[in-house]
């Protein structure tokens, strides 16, 4: 009989470990976006009359526009859904929100420059940096996401 014992440690160096790892977290990157979409979809949605502060919708064309508002966002959340199902299309979920927070991020500055919105008003200031910190983060992902799919084909 036999009573040797197995040496348990692995033998991938520490690299490797963060190349098969980076998959679960830039799906984990995608999630609080994912989320907050969710929610600020399904407050267009279900309450079209609360879902602007300090607008007031007067009209029925105008509950139905803004309901509109809350299907594009239903609408992002299933593609990033999708994207974040398949290891080969992560790159892709992280273009979306790459592109949907900068661009995003890029029109409260030209409303900041424009309309005298300042970060010190209403929840400005908190808003923007973490638009900042998502966008930082996804461009990341999309950088490790587009090397991990170099070099895997």
């Amino acid at each position: 009989m036999n009573s040797s014992t197995m040496n348990a440690t692995s033998t991938l160096n520490p690299a490797h470990k963060f190349w098969s790892f980076a998959p679960w977290l830039s799906r984990f990157i995608m999630l609080p976006p994912i989320l907050i979409f969710t929610l600020v979809g399904s407050r267009f949605l279900h309450s079209p009359g609360h879902a602007i502060p300090g607008v007031t919708l007067n009209t029925p064309q105008a509950f139905t526009d803004t309901r509109v508002i809350g299907a594009w966002f239903v609408t992002l959340v299933l593609m990033l859904i999708t994207f974040l199902s398949s290891q080969d299309r992560l790159w892709l979920g992280h273009l979306y929100l790459v592109l949907f927070i900068g661009l995003t991020l890029a029109v409260r500055l030209f409303g900041f420059m424009n309309d005298g919105t300042t970060l010190a008003m209403g929840n400005e200031k908190m808003i923007t940096i973490i638009e900042t910190v998502f966008l930082m983060l996804n461009t990341l992902g999309l950088v490790v996401q587009a090397r991990l799919l170099r070099s895997s084909r």
